[in-house]
């Protein structure tokens, strides 16, 4: 009976330091998994904290970013234009600025290089007391070229994202070319013509109509974009060529002027 009540108390003893033993690996492996759990938390926390990719990116960041986008433009841009007799090539740079939040209405300055190219045209006398279709004074030209390169004003509004219009029209600039031979039609000094050598006007002034001298050009234009930088562009261009004559006529009027209407495409590219 003794061994049998030591045989139990040895296999109690056992069993129970087995349930023991066992209750403090579980005790230790939870408190070890708590200790990584609340320490990786708590390191990523601090990691996302301190990370400046996060704390650098804030509403202030972004109207800042937004605000950074320039409202100027600046455009390149090439155009032909075509009319009866007349061909005209122009080479311009604008810079416009964008007013209101979307910024659709644009107004700036450019600068345009045009090239005038004409056939057999007759050039009507210049100054606005003289510039009537009712004045017979004409100088004929065979074949007339004249370049001007003005400083001008530049507006547009978009329509769409991706339909423009606008306007241009230079101010002021100066004209070069070579000299032309031509006769000059003059009934009030004689019944004949008179041959006689002209050259483009030297300085070009936007005065309104008949007013301006020299060589001027404008353009009313819809664009439209291919590319969010590059735009095609139709145009209706009015350009006014001039000739100054060596000799003078009536009034002493030496300056005579053709009026090209012409219809145009171009090409630009924003910047």
């Amino acid at each position: 009976m003794k061994l049998t009540h030591s045989i139990k108390n040895i296999l109690f003893t056992g069993i129970s330091l087995c349930f023991l033993g066992a209750s403090s690996c579980l005790f230790a492996q939870n408190t070890i998994t708590s200790f990584s759990t609340n320490n990786l938390n708590s390191e990523f926390s601090n990691a996302i904290v301190q990370n400046s990719s996060f704390t650098n990116f804030s509403s202030k960041d972004i109207k800042e970013t937004d605000m950074a986008i320039s409202p100027w433009e600046k455009r390149i841009g090439i155009t032909g234009a075509f009319g009866e007799a007349t061909t005209s090539l122009t080479l311009g740079f604008s810079h416009v600025y964008g007013f209101g939040s979307s910024r659709r209405f644009k107004l700036g300055y450019g600068v345009r290089l045009s090239s005038f190219f004409g056939s057999d045209r007759q050039f009507t006398a210049a100054p606005p007391d003289l510039a009537s279709e009712e004045n017979p004074q004409s100088f004929f030209v065979e074949s007339s070229q004249s370049n001007a390169i003005n400083l001008g004003l530049y507006t547009d509004y978009s329509i769409t994202e991706n339909i423009l219009i606008g306007f241009n029209i230079d101010i002021v600039g100066l004209s070069f070319g070579g000299e032309k031979d031509g006769i000059v039609v003059d009934p009030t000094i004689t019944s004949s013509a008179i041959s006689d050598t002209g050259k483009p006007t030297g300085f070009n002034l936007l005065l309104v109509g008949d007013n301006d001298k020299g060589t001027l050009n404008s353009e009313f234009w819809i664009g439209y974009k291919i590319a969010s930088n590059v735009m095609v562009r139709g145009a209706f261009s009015y350009l006014f060529a001039e000739y100054t004559t060596n000799g003078k006529y009536q009034d002493d009027n030496d300056r005579f002027r053709y009026k090209a209407a012409q219809g145009a495409v171009g090409i630009s590219y924003s910047f």
